[in-house]
C-alpha cells in the first residue's frame, strides 16, 4: 500500500482507463481513503482552498501523468 500525505502529487485511473491529475489534501487514519483536488483552475498552489474527492487510495498512482518528475509506468 501507498503512504500518502497532504501535497503529494497523483493521478487517478479510472476503470476505462482515463487517468486525471490531482493533489492529496487529506487522508484518513487508515491511509485508505484520500480526499484529492482534481480540479482547481491551475492554482495547484491553492489546492488546499478547493474541495477534495474521496478517492479510495488503491486507485491512485504517485506522480502526474506527463511530469518530467513521475517515474514512468
Amino acid at each position: 500500500m501507498n503512504q500518502f500525505k497532504r501535497g503529494d502529487k497523483v493521478h487517478y485511473t479510472a476503470p476505462h482507463g482515463t487517468k486525471e491529475n490531482g493533489i492529496v489534501k487529506d487522508i484518513n487514519e487508515s491511509g485508505t481513503i484520500a480526499w484529492v483536488v482534481y480540479h482547481c483552475n491551475n492554482e495547484w498552489s491553492q489546492f488546499y482552498n478547493y474541495t477534495g474527492a474521496a478517492t479510495n487510495t488503491q486507485d491512485l498512482t504517485p506522480g502526474w501523468i506527463d511530469d518530467p518528475q513521475t517515474i514512468k509506468e
